[in-house]
């Protein structure tokens, strides 16, 4: 009965699987000015700031650090303000870089 459930389950997740759809490439901007972390910047888009909004985290390549840049507009038309580190008890949070 099990393998009869999984081999259901398998054909069924692969009959309903989607072609992933890229977007064409873009610059992102903060504040007019072109958004550059260096090599092998891991972007996350989350609502750091609990406000509704979809903002940029994005750890830097250099030093470790990783940015926040606020969304100021919408989550279909982001507008991206410049940056702050992100921080614990006053201190910039840091990660192994280099």
């Amino acid at each position: 009965m099990g393998r009869l459930m999984y081999t259901a389950l398998l054909i069924c997740g692969t009959a309903m699987a989607v072609s992933p759809v890229f977007e064409p490439f873009t610059w992102m901007y903060a504040s007019g000015t072109l958004i550059d972390v260096g090599y092998y910047g891991a972007p996350c888009v989350v609502d750091w700031d609990a406000d509704g909004l979809k903002d940029l985290v994005l750890g830097e390549f250099s030093y470790g650090k990783i940015r926040f840049y606020h969304n100021s507009d919408s989550n279909d038309s982001p507008v991206l303000t410049g940056f702050t580190y992100i921080q614990s008890d006053g201190v910039d949070i840091t990660l192994p870089y280099g």
